[in-house]
């Protein structure tokens, strides 16, 4: 019994190795942080309201952590060892947030998580957040938010509309690609930030 106990623990050392050799070959995922920008429109009006932005709804396709890309034949695959720092409905509504408070528009912008009511709410779908190979060469990014904008108390609806951006990336690898993820992402910014605000009538005039 002795013996075998002096042959069995190598035996075993040796097997773990081997599945250490192994795993240390799987190349290591990379996270990816969206960097998006957009410029201060111009006010004509005083800040004015509160608004709530809910969390973004999204196709499965697109709903993950995972950077999604449309190839030949309508197919949804993604980037290998590749994710963005957090799920796709998190991730953009924090820049949403992010772009009404840069916008000045509303006095407080608020996610859904804030124990405040709000007098306004933000529902947005995701209805694009995808690059896609089109011709040759490096692919094209699309992003779409469908925006919504009503009031609480009875749900009235003040505005709708399609934010929209594209961008072509500058070279078909993962690092150009998330570029342009960012840069399509902050012309749909751009397009919230100047689009959405309370009602005229709500608005203090300078």
């Amino acid at each position: 019994m002795k013996f075998s106990a002096l042959i069995l623990v190598p035996a075993l050392s040796l097997l773990a190795g081997c599945f250490s050799g192994l795993n240390s070959k799987a190349a290591p995922e990379q996270r990816y942080l969206l960097q998006s920008e957009i410029v201060k429109p111009a006010l004509e009006a005083q800040p004015a309201g509160t608004v709530q932005v809910l969390r973004p709804s999204a196709s499965p396709g697109v709903a993950g952590s995972r950077i999604a890309v449309v190839r030949s034949g309508a197919r949804v695959d993604y980037y290998a060892n590749a994710r963005w720092v957090e799920e796709t409905p998190p991730l953009l509504q924090s820049k949403i947030i992010d772009a009404l408070r840069t916008g000045g528009r509303f006095a407080t912008v608020e996610s859904d998580t804030e124990p405040f009511a709000a007098q306004y709410l933000l529902s947005v779908d995701i209805a694009n957040f995808q690059a896609k190979y089109i011709d040759a060469g490096a692919p094209t990014v699309f992003v779409t938010l469908n925006c919504t904008l009503g009031r609480r108390t009875d749900r009235s609806v003040i505005v709708s509309f399609a934010a929209q951006g594209t961008a072509h990336a500058s070279a078909d690898h993962l690092e150009a690609v998330v570029a342009a993820f960012g840069a399509a992402t902050s012309q749909a910014l751009q397009q919230i930030a100047e689009n959405i605000a309370p009602p005229a009538a709500d608005q203090r005039v300078k």
